[in-house]
């Protein structure tokens, strides 16, 4: 198991998430007033509640990245209690795997589609990990660990560019 890694990082999260939580917090409170003295305005209540519930469960996410041996699984869990499979791929499919602003990755990119998967951490521990599927081109950004580096060198050392 020594080429197994498993790293997760806190999602960069949106100014407007947190205006979104108070928002709804507002509303939920104004509509629980309502409920009070009308009873048609108890469904409000009860769908601020479920807004509530769907704003407080995207407002923590954290992606999990599993490599091993060329394999690389990348996870999304939601508030530490929902887990979605992002996507996986294989050594492959990889066709680079370079740091974020290196001229082999901008290169590289062209017409790819480009989804970041990186945390708030500094810019030079972002990668951009480039493959193909069904002929389409997708360029993920995320974040690097030494020991994530170390193993995609290791396993991949074609594709593996640090320039």
């Amino acid at each position: 198991m020594d080429d197994y890694v498993e790293h997760m990082v806190k999602r960069n999260d949106p100014v407007y998430w947190k205006a979104a939580l108070g928002i709804a917090a507002v509303l939920t409170v104004i509509s629980l007033f309502l409920a009070l003295q009308y009873a048609f305005a108890l469904l409000l209540l009860l769908a601020m509640l479920a807004a509530d519930y769907a704003i407080w469960l995207f407002s923590s996410v954290e992606y999990e990245y599993t490599y091993f041996g060329g394999s690389f699984e990348l996870d999304e869990v939601l508030n530490k209690s929902r887990r979605r499979k992002i996507v996986e791929t294989n050594g492959e499919e990889l066709v680079l795997f370079a740091p974020k602003k290196s001229d082999a990755a901008k290169s590289e990119i062209g017409n790819a589609k480009v989804l970041d998967y990186s945390g708030n951490g500094s810019e030079d521990k972002k990668y951009a990990y480039i493959y193909i599927r069904n002929g389409n081109k997708t360029c993920m950004y995320i974040e690097g660990t030494e020991e994530l580096l170390k193993q995609v060198r290791r396993n991949t050392p074609q594709k593996y560019k640090t320039y």
